[in-house]
């Protein structure tokens, strides 16, 4: 029995890796962006150490103490330890589902995030619009920004008022827009900056390039909605058949577990379970990457 459940923890680690390797690659591929090269060549050297989950959710505009991340890893390990014996019905087996705990805090920052970033592209949007017709006005960008920020509802009004408050403390427009637009993880924000940047040193119809952002937001919204509608059905599958095995697991134990102990009582059964267990989550993996469309 120890046998087995070596096994079977040494095939769901085998998929947790995967998946590690996975996400490795991503931020790997993010890290060495050109944006993200710039943005840390301006980084304060002295800048207070945070965990890092704590500055994703900074981003995501939350105050999210570190017992408050210790409590959501600890009810994500308790539930996926209680889905873990709902459906084997070992306790011995309540381990693995604790790994559930480490994917918790991550997701629900990242959600967050992405919803408040969304919030605020659709509103950018709008206050580049304004801030066209104040610089077509005869206002300076400045005032075009503060006008918008006072005009914005948040998140817009947080996120512009952030970048006031950097650029009345010392720092350059196109510094303040960019800290801005890496709190609120927002390329739109960052373009806007690096179009700021470019209009103070060769000048140029600064109002017009805001219109162009503008409609680049709305034409991407367009095409997110459509591919959204377009890759739903196979979301919406890749999470169906991640869950569809386990709770025919669960549901033929509770009502045969004569008929389904040896899956779970022999080493056989385990090896079963812990290789099913990795190639189930490898192929939802494939399946979330083929239907996941960057913009």
């Amino acid at each position: 029995m120890d046998l087995g459940l070596l096994i079977l923890l040494t095939g769901t680690l085998s998929g947790t890796a995967v998946l590690l390797f996975c996400i490795g690659i991503r931020v790997y591929r993010d890290h060495s962006h050109w944006q993200s090269v710039r943005k840390r060549a301006h980084k304060d050297g002295d800048r207070k150490w945070i965990s890092a989950l704590q500055r994703e959710a900074a981003a995501a505009g939350l105050n999210v103490p570190a017992a408050h991340l210790a409590a959501a890893a600890g009810v994500g390990a308790a539930a996926g330890a209680a889905v873990v014996v709902a459906v084997t019905g070992k306790l011995s087996l309540a381990p693995v589902g604790l790994l559930l705990g480490v994917i918790t805090p991550d997701a629900w920052i990242r959600r967050r995030i992405a919803g408040r970033c969304a919030a605020f592209e659709a509103q950018l949007e709008v206050s580049l619009g304004q801030m066209a017709a104040a610089l077509r006005a005869g206002q300076s960008v400045q005032q075009a920004l503060e006008q918008a920020a006072l005009s914005s509802l948040p998140p817009a009004r947080e996120v512009l008022g952030r970048a006031l408050h950097l650029l009345r403390t010392g720092h350059s427009l196109v510094r303040a827009l960019e800290e801005a637009g890496g709190l609120v993880k927002s390329r739109d924000l960052e373009l806007v900056a690096a179009a700021t940047g470019l209009h103070m040193q060769a000048g140029g119809d600064l109002a017009m390039v805001y219109d162009q952002i503008a409609d680049g937001i709305r034409d991407r919204r367009a095409f997110r909605a459509q591919t959204g509608s377009a890759t739903s059905e196979g979301r919406l599958t890749s999470n169906v058949l991640l869950a569809m095995p386990f709770i025919v697991i669960g549901g033929m134990r509770a009502l045969n577990p004569e008929y389904m102990a040896p899956l779970f009582n022999t080493v056989g059964g385990l090896k079963l379970v812990g290789a099913c267990a990795g190639m189930i989550l490898i192929g939802w993996l494939l399946i979330r990457r083929i239907v996941t469309v960057e913009y």
